[in-house]
């Protein structure tokens, strides 16, 4: 509406403008007219000097008007196009040359009000994954280079559609057609656009590969106005999150009912959190004799009416709903109360990359530890493969100083998604801990053997312990000691116990009772 105003001003100022020079023109004229038609020509043309100068004068006003309104003619031309220039560059987004959010929203409400009987739409909301993890690793001008890419490739793979970047690292697609639009048809437009981001986008030396998760709404089917059909597709671009990103999801009726049970799983989270219904559960870590050396301290939810809430279900939760923060110092307050009641051993905490990422997380973890007299070399932060993706100078230094606190510092699941590497020169640590799924495939598999191997002697050269998770059998054991590792985690030495199940005086984990932790676990 705006922009229609400047227009209608900047309209109106033209018609004034060549009103003006007309009406000028027109009364000198009359002028000119008026002057000639009372000049007494009986003495000859000129009759004085004053005469003269009138009509030298008229001549000019004359003259003068006529060039004005030439030239002002073409000014106006000329500041027309550029008007229209720099309306057409504040409808597109400066980095992308999408359209931007105000415009994009405007003429897709247009689109929808004006829709006929034969009108379709699709909408497609689609968010760049892991883009913050992009500029914290690599720079801002490599996160802008990642959003151009991704809308190049979204005017390549939709042509003739309407594209926007509604902010940050989301961008919109809304395509019309006169015939309906089925889900699979918009679905195969997806996965084309996703074979299309596949191919990687340069960062300097570095090929970046870059992902997108997408939501689908469409008009009629979802929604009849662009309220409607946005809200479906979000909560459609919502449940690809959820289905672990890098994917498309179709809305369908039964998201609304899902995500009324998340949002009351949250309320019920918080409630827990409050009631002290979330508990610690502690499992062994131990050496190569089996002797305890440290325990790992596991959350777990059981639930008044729901049961045993498992970990992987409502951690994912806390997640979405930026709870993980405070689920994190939870942990760490309950695990600082149950410590004088445990063995003389270290006790590992799980990092969020949420967590890592605060300022003031050292400050906040040495008063939960000040409350019980606690000290932080009991304690074992392990930073999770989210958390490592994650890293720069600044999440570094800041894990520096948490090792120079006295906290120890373990790169949990190593080997899992993107890790690198190079993250064992980019991060301070003290302990590596493999994932199980390496361990499960040790002497099975010949690049197993070699990444496991080659992190055992980095470990080892450094002066650093590798713990080998998700030992569950002897075999398992046996092959994690062949690959060198030196402390061991996981079912065969024992689950995930509360503190009233354990004893503070036993150590030996290696010759446990056959029926140890079966019965009393909380695994």
């Amino acid at each position: 509406m705006f922009k229609n105003l400047q227009k209608k001003w900047f309209d109106w100022g033209a018609e004034f403008s060549f009103s003006a020079i007309l009406f000028g023109l027109f009364a000198l004229v009359l002028a000119f007219d008026y002057f000639f038609r009372n000049v007494d020509y009986t003495n000859g043309f000129f009759i004085d000097i004053t005469d003269a100068v009138i009509i030298t004068l008229l001549s000019v006003g004359i003259l003068y008007l006529a060039i004005a309104h030439v030239d002002l003619k073409g000014k106006l031309r000329s500041l027309g196009k550029r008007y229209n220039s720099l309306l057409a560059q504040s409808e597109r987004d400066v980095l992308t040359n999408v359209l931007n959010r105000e415009t994009f929203v405007s003429q897709a409400k247009q689109a929808l009000e004006a829709r006929g009987k034969n009108r379709f739409f699709a909408l497609f909301l689609v968010d760049v994954d892991h883009f913050k993890q992009v500029n914290d690793t690599h720079g801002h001008p490599a996160g802008d280079r990642v959003l151009v890419f991704v809308a190049e490739k979204l005017r390549a793979h939709f042509p003739g559609a309407m594209v926007g970047r509604l902010g940050g690292d989301e961008f919109a697609v809304l395509i019309e057609h006169t015939d309906p639009m089925t889900g699979k048809w918009a679905e195969e437009l997806c996965a084309d656009f996703a074979a299309g981001l596949a191919g990687k986008v340069n960062i300097g030396a570095q090929r970046l590969a870059v992902s997108a998760s997408i939501g689908i709404a469409l008009a009629p089917d979802h929604g009849k106005t662009w309220s409607s059909l946005v809200i479906n597709a979000d909560m459609a671009l919502y449940a690809s999150k959820k289905n672990g990103r890098a994917c498309s999801t179709l809305f369908k009726d039964d998201m609304l009912t899902d995500i009324r049970n998340e949002k009351a799983l949250v309320r019920e989270l918080r409630a827990a959190m409050l009631l002290r219904h979330l508990r610690v559960a502690y499992q062994p870590i131990v050496d190569g004799d089996g002797r305890l050396i440290a325990f790992e301290a596991l959350l777990r939810w059981r639930h008044p009416l729901r049961g045993v809430i498992p970990p992987d279900v409502f951690i994912p939760v806390a997640e979405r709903a930026l709870m993980i923060g405070e689920i994190g110092y939870y942990v760490a307050r309950q695990v600082a109360e149950d410590i004088p009641n445990l063995p003389e051993v270290s006790v590992s905490i799980n990092l969020s990359a949420i967590q890592i990422a605060m300022p003031d997380l050292k400050e906040k973890m040495l008063d939960i530890l000040a409350e019980t007299a606690t000290s932080p070399q009991r304690i074992v932060l392990e930073i999770t493969e989210s958390a490592s993706l994650a890293v720069n100078e600044r999440i570094a230094g800041q894990i520096s100083s948490l090792q120079d606190a006295g906290f120890r510092i373990a790169l949990d699941d190593f080997g899992m998604g993107y890790s690198e590497f190079n993250q064992l020169r980019a991060l301070p640590y003290d302990v590596i801990k493999i994932d199980k799924s390496y361990i499960c495939a040790l002497g099975t598999d010949h690049v197993t053997d070699v990444f496991v191997s080659a992190v055992v002697e980095i470990a080892r050269r450094c002066g650093k312990y590798v713990v080998a998770e998700g030992i569950e059998t002897e075999d398992d054991l046996l092959r994690a000691r062949a690959a060198g590792c030196d402390r061991f985690q996981g079912y065969y030495f024992g689950k995930p116990v509360f503190l009233e199940e354990i004893s503070r005086d036993r150590m030996d984990y290696g010759n446990k009772p056959a029926e140890y932790g079966r019965k009393q676990s909380v695994a």
